[in-house]
């Protein structure tokens, strides 16, 4: 993976965005054959293990300190619909689904599921999404990914450094200044200049920085760790909003506020991806209205 300079890789995008606000068309271009929206797992945590089908109490894993650790999952938003009487369907929104945007939302077996992550398909479904969409181009070697520049990654204030308790304040800022470096080092130099200086990608209300990119590179979910986008030492950073073939065959993007990620390519690419297994997706329109008044199907919070 690659910084690159050459914006105009991204004009074409510009030209095929609809000016419908909060409509899929608006974040993905228009002009595909065929569209899907991939949901983003919902967090669940179970602070205390559930009973058991039975009614017996579950087992539960224990730390060091003999206290219960708390069960962690990944749940659908199917399964979450299943538990609030909701509707999975195209313009579904978690607000209306889970009846709030910020509070976890507890139900039946003692789960308390957060809301997705917003702007990111996490790495390993990234790698996933790329290795179907690497058969549906003729150019899987030659790939752009866009990374929006306001993560605030490798800047200072954007990391903190955990330390142990009763440390000396010259301790903290030594640790806090160990882990600003460690960031600023885990950007890649022609990235950092390109967030300061640019050039970047613009479109409506964003801007990019570009890299260029391989299927089989996304293809591995440990790609960030080797990409100088500010992953470092465990710590995660920013993913793509945009990614799309020379071939200009399909493109994925990620809007940072919303909570899904969208895809435009043939039918086959398309139908694919809502047969996979490993991702939550339904069928879009461009027209569809995704912001939270799109739901009609579901209550309102």
């Amino acid at each position: 993976m690659q910084w690159t300079g050459e914006i105009e890789r991204g004009g074409w995008i510009r030209g095929r965005l609809s000016r419908a606000w909060g409509t899929a068309g608006s974040v993905v271009p228009e002009g595909f054959a065929a569209y899907a929206r991939i949901l983003h797992p919902v967090p669940a945590c179970r602070p205390e293990a559930g009973p058991g089908a039975d009614g017996s109490p579950a087992p539960s894993a224990s730390s060091s300190d003999g206290e219960a650790d708390p069960e962690e999952a990944w749940w659908t938003w199917a399964r979450v619909a299943a538990e609030t009487d909701g509707v999975v369907h195209s313009r579904v929104q978690w607000t209306r689904l889970a009846g709030s945007v910020e509070e976890p939302l507890r139900v039946r077996g003692g789960w308390e599921l957060s809301p997705p992550e917003e702007g990111r398909l996490e790495p390993r479904l990234l790698a996933r999404l790329m290795r179907l969409a690497g058969t549906a181009t003729t150019t899987p070697e030659e790939l752009t990914v866009g990374v929006w520049d306001g993560w605030g990654w490798g800047r200072p204030g954007s990391t903190a450094a955990l330390v142990r308790e009763g440390a000396t304040a010259r301790e903290r800022r030594a640790a806090d200044a160990e882990v600003r470096a460690q960031a600023v080092a885990a950007v890649d130099p022609q990235v950092a200049r390109a967030l300061a200086a640019g050039p970047l990608l613009e479109l409506p209300e964003r801007r990019y920085v570009l890299l260029r990119a391989t299927v089989e590179e996304l293809s591995d979910p440990a790609w960030p760790e080797r990409a100088g986008i500010g992953w470092h030492h465990g710590l995660e950073g920013p993913m793509p909003q945009l990614v799309w073939p020379a071939d200009r065959a399909w493109c994925v993007a990620s809007e940072i506020d919303w909570d899904s990620t969208l895809v435009g390519g043939s039918h086959e690419l398309i139908r694919a991806v809502l047969e996979d297994s490993a991702l939550e997706a339904v069928r879009v329109e461009p027209s569809d209205d995704l912001t939270w008044d799109g739901d009609h199907l579901n209550r309102p919070p």
